[in-house]
This record gives structure tokens, sequence and C-alpha cells, in this order.
């Protein structure tokens, strides 16, 4: 038994035609009956139920491609992890984050880029903090960004900044003639929050909780463009985090005067042994970079006045 035989049943298997077989493979289907009739031998049994030209798994025939896929699957892996040494200035980061940070992101790419010359490939995703972290445990994302959710259990963590809440107003709402606001003043207002399902919201309903405040809410989203586009139309007050792009048309920000707690921006990764040379570069870079996050805070500051 050979890889090469492992191969090609796979294929067989999958397209169940040993003509389309044989042009997949780029063999002669001659070479491909020998090959896995040959296989057959050496295993004692057929794998295969032939019916003219359409053939379908015997019940070995399935057994036996469960741990072939497995096999393959495995051999498959290390071929990339020594790719990924092979080339090590090359490879690809799927990088997941919260939709509050999104301009941040074109900014950390470009440092990135600038200061290391690397030609990394980036799989970018916009996604709640819940569905990030589970897309991590599941290895769907290699690196996450955005707030810790559930303790973040089976990853490991760095944080990058404090992201401040602020309270977003129509420049036509009176409380717009303020810079600051005590967020027991918005009781009963209309209000534009997030859904459920994004770990920030919990975070809100805690302060407005704990403060006794009970806005109306009138929209739920995801979204912070939403948030954004709902407060400039007037539709509701926002606690949000601060917008990190130029000022958005027809807001207020206004400073929060109680005492809240933090909203923290975190880099996270699944906690493994093994993660590709690209991913820790990117990784290591983030982590021996700090202030990074408050750096760009300033820069956008100073863009403003």
């Amino acid at each position: 038994m050979n890889l090469q035989q492992l191969y090609y049943f796979r294929t067989l298997a999958e397209v169940k035609h040993f003509t389309k077989a044989s042009v997949k493979l780029m063999v002669a289907q001659p070479s491909l009956s020998h090959s896995i009739n040959d296989l057959e031998s050496e295993l004692g049994i057929s794998l295969f139920n032939r019916d003219n030209r359409q053939i379908t798994l015997t019940k070995y025939g399935q057994l036996f491609l469960e741990y072939v896929d497995q096999a393959l699957a495995i051999l498959d892996e290390g071929q990339i992890k020594l790719n990924d040494f092979i080339s090590p200035e090359q490879g690809t980061v799927s990088l997941h984050y919260v939709s509050s940070i999104d301009p941040f992101i074109s900014y950390l790419l470009a440092r990135y880029f600038q200061d290391t010359g690397f030609q990394t490939t980036f799989q970018l995703q916009q996604d709640t903090n819940i569905r990030i972290q589970s897309h991590l445990l599941s290895g769907e994302a290699d690196l996450g960004l955005g707030m810790l959710y559930d303790e973040a259990a089976g990853l490991k963590t760095h944080k990058l900044g404090n992201h401040e809440l602020t309270l977003l107003v129509s420049n036509d709402h009176p409380l717009a003639k303020q810079d600051s606001v005590d967020l027991r003043d918005i009781d009963g207002e209309n209000f534009i929050a997030y859904k459920t399902e994004c770990s920030i919201r919990d975070l809100i309903d805690d302060i407005l909780k704990s403060l006794r405040v009970s806005p109306r809410i009138k929209l739920e989203t995801i979204h912070d463009t939403m948030i954004f586009g709902s407060v400039a139309a007037n539709l509701g007050l926002a606690l949000a985090p601060a917008p990190l792009s130029e000022q958005h048309y027809n807001i207020k920000l206004l400073r929060i005067e109680n005492d809240i707690p933090g909203h923290e921006i975190y880099l996270k990764w699944k906690d493994v042994k093994y993660i590709s040379p690209a991913i820790c570069r990117f990784r290591d870079y983030v982590i021996n970079q700090p202030g990074l996050f408050d750096e760009f805070r300033r820069q956008q500051v100073d863009c403003v006045n």
C-alpha cells in the first residue's frame, strides 16, 4: 500500500466514476484501475461495487474511507506546516474583530506591513465577541480582536487598550448642548442598543441597571454604523464605544460623568501547541507594540482638531 493508492481511492470514492476520477487525478484510466485492484488485493477485500461505469463503495470501502480521510488530512496538515517554515515571510492569518474597531484594523495592518516587509495574506471578518471566541476555539479564526467574553476559556489574551464608552446623541437633541452627561439623565429616553448576542450589551445593561436607568429601546443592531446612523437621524441615544473614524455627521459625543467599568480591547488566540509562523509573527508584533491602540486614538483626535 502506498500514498498514491490512498489518494486514488479517495478521489474515486468521491466522484464514483473511473473516467471522471482519472481526469481529476490526471492519470490514465488503466493505471487508476490497476492501482485500485492492487489495493483491494493487498487488503483482501472489495472496496467498490462495480456496475458498468457507475461504482459505489462497499461497506468495507465506507469503513476504510473514514481512516483514509483522517490519514490524508493529517498528512495535508503536515505539508501546510512545512510550507509555512519553507516560506517564513508568507502565510495566511484569519483575523476576526468587532465592528467598533474597524478603522483601527486598517491602521494596524498598514503598520505591520510597513515595519516588517512580510507578505502575509489576511482574511478579515467582522463579528460579535461571542462568535469570535467560538470561531477561535473551532479553528475557523486564527486571531481575534475584541472584548473578553465568559472569561475566554481555552484562549490566551493580550490587552491592547481601553476603548472608552461614550453617549452618542443627535446634534438636534437637547443634550447636544452639553459636553458631558450623567447617565441618570437619559432615563426614559429613546435608546439604540446592541443586540443581546453582542457581549457589549451585557456591559451596557449592567451599567444602566446599576444607575437605575431604564431607557426605551427603539432599535437593536450588531453594527456600529447602524447605531451611528440611527443616532444621527435622532431615533434615539446610544451608549457605545467612541467612534474611531472622523466625526460622524449630526452626532455629538458626550463624555460620561459616572464612574463606569472600562471597555477593554484584547488580542485573543486559541491556547494550542502549534501556531503557524505567520500567525506567530503577527501576534508577537501586536504584543510587542505597547500603546499601539492608544497611539491610533491620539492620531484620530489630532485629525479632528
